[in-house]
């Protein structure tokens, strides 16, 4: 019997990933997994971090920023997870999770990061409507990322990283094929600190490389190419309190062509996506963190979360962070949760 799938539960996940991600420049692009921010902290922030960053997390928002990791008074190995339902009052198997590890080397700061998104599982039914088979959904990126300091306030990196989703088996898909794909892509980046005023400016690019490709060229989807500006400036700095502001704009890096019927590399203004954000700290111990989010899919409301760093109180460099940020319109927030450790 010629079997097919009716994926009612996998597409509507998939559908509820693409509206609810507050990050995604452009419905069309495909490699969502890409695009979900990393870091409790700065989730919280408004999902600002381009000129913040400068921990393992740096790989995802600038790997320029990632320079500045390890080594000169911090610890020369360091390692981050984070972890995220997505759709919690939808869905408990579709949840995001990230981890990486950074070490002072070859003359800079190099990383190593997984981005895992499950996508839960799913029943194959055939044109009967029986059920065949199950199987899991997921998508996953595998990076590595070399930051370096040009001069002491200056740093340059680059990630590499291989893309890969698997919808479904191919012998459950109607035409055999096109269940998975796979591409590669690279980002870019720089951060400039100036201590004059207190401030860094960082640029980053994300995801330049191919489409990804399913079934055939024709159908394929382009990454979540992106441009991200930013800036953070701290207001105040002492022993005991310290608060800073950080801001993010993000340009989408996909120009539709007419001629071509596909997206190409170009700058694109129309789209209106930023993050702001504030963190008051006391003590080096523990954070407060507000921040605003403006994104696609109707999106636009405050982020907030907490941090705290036990350093002080049991001499071991441990960091626990959450966030809580909004999804487009109807959906419920989500909470987002990192863990750190140097050593």
């Amino acid at each position: 019997m010629f079997r097919t799938t009716t994926l009612t539960l996998m597409l509507a996940a998939v559908s509820l990933l693409v509206f609810s991600s507050p990050a995604l420049a452009v419905s069309g692009a495909g490699a969502i997994a890409l695009e979900f921010p990393i870091g409790a902290r700065y989730n919280a922030l408004g999902e600002a971090g381009t000129a913040l960053a400068q921990d393992v997390t740096a790989m995802w928002w600038n790997p320029g920023a990632f320079a500045f990791a390890t080594g000169a008074g911090k610890s020369n190995k360091r390692v981050h997870a984070m972890q995220s339902k997505l759709v919690p009052d939808l869905a408990d198997d579709i949840a995001l999770y990230w981890g990486g590890y950074a070490a002072n080397s070859f003359g800079g700061t190099f990383g190593v990061s997984m981005t895992y998104l499950s996508m839960g599982s799913q029943e194959a039914t055939n044109d009967a409507g029986e059920v065949i088979g199950t199987f899991d959904s997921n998508s996953w990126a595998f990076g590595m990322t070399y930051g370096t300091r040009i001069t002491h306030n200056l740093g340059v990196g680059m990630t590499v990283k291989y893309f890969r989703d698997n919808l479904a088996p191919d012998e459950f898909t109607q035409d055999q094929v096109g269940g998975s794909g796979s591409t590669f892509a690279v980002d870019a980046g720089v951060l400039w600190k100036v201590p004059a005023i207190k401030s860094n400016i960082g640029v980053a690019i994300s995801n330049l490389g191919p489409n990804i490709t399913h079934v055939d060229a024709d159908q394929s989807d382009p990454l979540p190419r992106k441009m991200t500006v930013g800036v953070a400036h701290s207001v105040y700095q002492s022993d005991i309190m310290s608060l800073l502001l950080v801001g993010d704009v993000l340009i989408p890096l996909l120009d539709w062509s007419s001629e071509k019927d596909d997206y190409g590399v170009g700058l694109d203004f129309g789209e209106d996506e930023f993050g702001v954000g504030a963190e008051w700290g006391y003590d080096n111990s523990l954070f407060i963190r507000f921040g605003y989010k403006k994104g696609t899919g109707d999106i636009e409301d405050a982020t907030y979360g907490f941090g705290v760093d036990l350093d002080k109180w049991v001499g071991q460099a441990i960091t626990f962070g959450f966030a809580s940020v909004p999804q487009a319109r109807g959906l419920d927030r989500v909470t987002r949760f990192s863990f750190g450790y140097d050593f």
